[in-house]
C-alpha cells in the first residue's frame, strides 16, 4: 500500500476543510463554545460554589410572647447560611391561601405556615408544637433539593426546641428531693433520648470536585469528546457517498489508486482532522483564559496511552458513521443523521455530563458504548491523575473494540463502494 496517495487526501481534504466555514464551525468552534460556557458560566472563576437559595414564604400567625415563637423562627431562616451563603430568601405572607397561589405561580420553593400559639407550645412539654410545610415543584429534581433544605432547617430547629424542653426540666428536678448523682443520671437520660445517636458529618468531596481546574480539564476532554463524536459521526457517514456526489469516486478508480489505498487515505484524512482539532481544544483548555488542567507528559507511557486512547475514541467514532452510511444514500441524509446522532450520545453517555446526573436506563448506555470508554480512561489519567487498577481490562476492551469497529467500517465502505460502481 503506498504512502503518497493517501497523503495527499489529508492534504486534500485539510484544504476543503478550511474552505468550508460549517466544517470549521462544527470541528472547532462549536466545541470551543462549549468549552467557554463551562469556563465562565458552568464553572464561574468567582461566585458562592453554587450554594442554592430557596424563595420561601411564610405565613406567621403566631402572636405568642416568648422568647421562641413565630418571629423568632423567621430570623432564624433569614440568618441559616450554608458555606458563608444565607439558604433563604425569606417573603411574609397575611394568608396561606396568597402564598399557596405564589407557590403554584413558581414565584416560590416552599411555604411555612406557623400557627397561633407555636411559642407557648413550644415550652410547654407535654404539648406538640405543629409547623405545616408546603414545597414547590418546578421540576421534579427542585422539588427533591428543596425538601431536602427546608426538612433539614426544620429539624434542626426542632432540636433546639428539645434542648430547651430539656433545660427546663433540669431546672425542675433541681428542686427535687434527690441526690445530685440522681440528678445528672436524669439529665443524661433525658439528653441520650433526646439525641441517641451524636453523628458527624463531614464534607470530602473528590479533588475534582473541589478544584476548579480539574473540574475544567474535565469538561475540556469532555468537548473534544463531543466533537469525536458528531463530527466523527458525520465524516465516517459521509466519507463514500461524498466523493460519489461530487463525481469523484469513478475518477479515482481510474487511476492506478486501489481501493484499499482510498479507504485507508480517507480515513487517515478524517482522523488527521480530528486530532487537530483536538490539539487546538487541548491548547486553548489549558491557556490562561480557560485555565484547564490537563496533565501530558510525553516520557510517561500511561499519558501516552492515554493519548493512544483518544485515538481510538475518533476511530470509534469514524467507524460507527460509517455504518450509520448504510442507512442513508445522500450527503445531507447521511451527514445531517451523523450529526444528530452523535449531539445525542454525547450528551447521554457520560462524556459531557456526569452520569449520575442521568437516569438508570440511559446509564446503561455508556456501559455499552465503546468511545464512551476512551474518553472516560483519558479523563482518569490525563485529569484525575489516576492509574486505575483495571488499566489492562479498559486497554483490552478499547482496542478490541476499535479493531472491532474498524474491520466493519471497511467492510461497509467496500459494500458501499461496490454498489455505487454497478449502479
Amino acid at each position: 500500500m503506498r504512502i503518497k496517495p493517501m497523503v495527499s487526501f489529508i492534504i486534500r481534504d485539510l484544504k476543503l476543510m478550511i474552505r468550508d466555514k460549517t466544517f470549521v464551525f462544527w470541528l472547532v468552534a462549536w466545541p470551543l463554545i462549549w468549552i467557554f460556557m463551562t469556563a465562565y458560566i458552568f464553572v464561574p472563576p468567582t461566585g458562592d460554589g453554587g450554594t442554592i437559595v430557596l424563595n420561601l414564604g411564610i405565613v406567621n400567625l403566631d402572636s405568642s410572647q416568648t422568647p421562641l415563637n413565630g418571629s423568632s423562627l423567621i430570623k432564624f431562616l433569614e440568618e441559616a447560611e450554608y458555606n458563608d451563603s444565607k439558604l433563604f430568601n425569606v417573603k411574609s405572607y397575611q394568608s396561606e391561601e396568597e402564598a399557596l397561589r405564589a407557590l403554584r405561580r413558581g414565584e416560590l420553593d416552599g411555604v411555612i405556615v406557623v400557627p397561633e400559639g407555636l411559642g407557648y407550645a413550644v415550652i410547654n412539654p407535654v404539648e406538640k408544637a405543629r409547623l405545616h410545610a408546603y414545597v414547590g415543584s418546578r421540576t421534579p429534581e427542585s422539588a427533591q433539593i428543596s425538601s431536602s433544605i427546608i426538612i433539614g432547617f426544620l429539624e434542626r430547629f426542632s432540636e433546639g426546641i428539645s434542648f430547651k424542653r430539656v433545660e427546663k426540666a433540669v431546672n425542675i428536678i433541681k428542686w427535687l428531693p434527690v441526690s445530685e448523682e440522681e440528678k445528672r443520671w436524669f439529665n443524661a437520660t433525658v439528653q441520650g433520648i433526646m439525641r441517641p445517636l451524636d453523628l458527624t458529618i463531614d464534607h470530602v468531596s473528590p479533588e475534582f470536585f473541589e478544584d476548579r481546574v480539574r473540574t475544567l480539564g474535565w469538561y475540556t476532554i469532555g468537548a473534544i469528546g463531543m466533537m469525536f463524536l458528531y463530527f466523527g459521526f458525520n465524516s465516517g457517514a459521509i466519507l463514500i457517498v461524498s466523493e460519489k456526489e461530487r463525481g469523484t469516486l469513478r475518477k479515482l478508480f481510474s487511476t492506478p489508486l486501489t481501493e484499499g489505498e482510498f479507504i485507508v487515505g480517507s480515513f487517515l484524512s478524517q482522523l488527521t482532522t480530528l486530532l487537530i482539532s483536538a490539539l487546538i481544544l487541548i491548547l486553548v483548555g489549558i491557556s490562561p483564559a480557560v485555565g484547564a488542567r490537563i496533565v501530558l507528559d510525553p516520557l510517561n507511557p500511561i499519558h501516552l496511552l492515554a493519548v493512544a486512547f483518544m485515538v481510538c475514541g475518533a476511530l470509534m467514532s469514524m467507524s460507527i458513521g460509517a455504518l450509520v452510511s448504510l442507512l442513508s444514500k445522500t450527503v445531507r441524509g447521511a451527514s445531517g443523521m451523523g450529526t444528530v446522532l452523535g449531539l445525542l450520545l454525547s450528551f447521554t453517555t457520560g462524556i459531557w455530563f456526569p452520569l449520575e446526573w442521568m437516569p438508570q436506563p440511559v446509564r446503561l448506555l455508556a456501559v455499552i458504548f465503546p468511545p464512551a470508554w476512551s474518553i472516560e480512561t483519558s479523563r482518569r489519567i490525563l485529569v484525575f491523575e489516576t492509574f486505575a487498577e483495571t488499566l489492562i481490562l479498559d486497554s483490552v476492551k478499547i482496542f478490541s473494540s476499535t479493531a472491532i469497529l474498524l474491520a466493519l467500517a471497511l467492510l461497509t465502505y467496500r459494500i458501499r463502494i461496490k454498489q455505487y460502481a454497478e449502479s
